[in-house]
């Protein structure tokens, strides 16, 4: 396979790929995916139970969606990189798009972490009783 539509392949399916995590995650943070161990951010503490799941990912979607955006955004120069026959630029575009989806996915799996503690999601509100 040629590398520029190999890199053109990657930057297409690492965009719609990051665009379908930040949806997906959106989903489950509004309650209309319900807990499943295939979607969702990882760490088992975030799946006890289906309020636990959904807010926890409604509080990692304002990271998520800005992970997604920014690295659809640069796997998108990328693929315009490599129609343009710039196969270096597009490998670069492609590594930071990488790199920005695995760093901000990170982070919004603290941020859901620590949403653990938050009173939203505690038994013991006044909501509880």
């Amino acid at each position: 396979m040629d590398p520029a539509v190999a890199l053109s392949l990657g930057s297409l399916l690492l965009m719609l790929g990051s665009l379908a995590i930040g949806i997906v995650v959106h989903l489950i943070g509004l309650g209309r995916i319900a807990p499943t161990p295939v979607l969702g951010l990882l760490g088992w503490r975030l799946r006890t139970d289906a309020r636990v799941y959904t807010g926890t990912h409604r509080a990692a979607t304002p990271l998520t969606w800005l992970t997604a955006a920014v690295a659809a955004v640069a796997a998108g120069g990328a693929l315009v990189a490599g129609a343009q026959g710039s196969a270096d630029e597009s490998a670069v575009l492609l590594v930071l798009a990488a790199i920005v989806l695995l760093i901000g996915l990170t982070l919004a799996t603290w941020r859901a972490h620590t949403a653990l503690g938050d009173d939203a999601l505690r038994d013991d509100g006044p909501d509880a009783r």
